[in-house]
Parts: C-alpha cells; sequence; structure tokens
C-alpha cells in the first residue's frame, strides 16, 4: 500500500494531498480509497471520505512528524528560526539602550499674546452695554467683576455675549 498524505484541516475537513476530499471526482477518491483497502462499491464521495478518515488515523504514515520525514528543510527552518530570534532579540536590545541614553526634551511651549490695548477697552466698552441692555443677564455685581477681570477674560466674554446676539 503506497501512503498518500491525509489530514484534517481546522474545519474538521478531510484533505487529500492540498484538497479537500469533497472537492475530488469520484474516481480520484476511489483510488485513495483502493490504496487504504476501503470497499469502494455503491459508495458515494462523503461515505468514500468518511471510511478514508477513519483508515488514515490509524495508520503510521500520517502520525509521522513532517521533521523526520524532510530532515534537512527542518534543520534550515530551526536555523533561519534562531537567527529571526536573535535578530528581534538585538533589535529590541538596540532600542532599549538608545531609549535609555536619549533624554526628551519637551517642544517649546509658544509665548501667550496679549491681546491689543484697544480691543481689550472696546471689549470692555461692548460688554459694559450689554451688561446695561440686558440687567437680568447679569446683576452688578458682575458690572465690577467685568472691570476688574484681566484682558483675556475681558475678550472671552465679550465673543461670548457677540455669540449671543
Amino acid at each position: 500500500m503506497t501512503p498518500v498524505l491525509v489530514s484534517v484541516d481546522k474545519a474538521g475537513d478531510l484533505k487529500i494531498g492540498r484538497k479537500k476530499c469533497r472537492l475530488y471526482k469520484k474516481d480520484e477518491v476511489v483510488k485513495v480509497a483502493k490504496k487504504y483497502g476501503i470497499n469502494t462499491e455503491k459508495k458515494t464521495v462523503s461515505e468514500l471520505c468518511g471510511a478514508i478518515r477513519s483508515r488514515a488515523k490509524s495508520s503510521p504514515m500520517n502520525n509521522i512528524p513532517l521533521a523526520k520525514l524532510y530532515p534537512d528543510a527542518a534543520k534550515k527552518r530551526a536555523a533561519a528560526k534562531k537567527r529571526a530570534e536573535k535578530k528581534a532579540l538585538d533589535r529590541k536590545i538596540a532600542a532599549n539602550f538608545m531609549r535609555n541614553m536619549t533624554t526628551r526634551i519637551p517642544a517649546p511651549r509658544p509665548k501667550p499674546r496679549s491681546p491689543n490695548p484697544s480691543a481689550v477697552a472696546r471689549a470692555r466698552a461692548n460688554v459694559k452695554n450689554m451688561i446695561d441692555k440686558r440687567v437680568s443677564y447679569m446683576n452688578v455685581a458682575g458690572q465690577r467683576m467685568i472691570n476688574q477681570a484681566s484682558p483675556r477674560a475681558v475678550m472671552r466674554i465679550a465673543r461670548e455675549l457677540r455669540r449671543l446676539r
């Protein structure tokens, strides 16, 4: 009996070689089934695949690791894997070294701009006018607060009131 590579994939489908068993034509599945010594008379492709699966589980050929079948390729692959792991480790060590040797300098913050004094005066005047017009909006204590507020706060309040118009 010549062994045929039969396996079960993650979905649970039987594979003969690289294709799923159910995708083969019946005469191709019959050839594989006869190699496993299965009676093929009056059986469907799915029945033959099930029979092949049960026989393949007990077959010693399908349980042999590929490393034993192809030792040269396994050695090359192991060496390549070892090189890749060493390279990754070297990169990690270099990255850690560089991170520890360098210091982070924060980006310079822009100098805060102070608003134009004439714009502040106009904003204060506008705010006072709005407060005078809308007495219910702010009380007298609020008016004193506007006069004592910083130029930036005055501009902010003026913008808010302009939005309300």
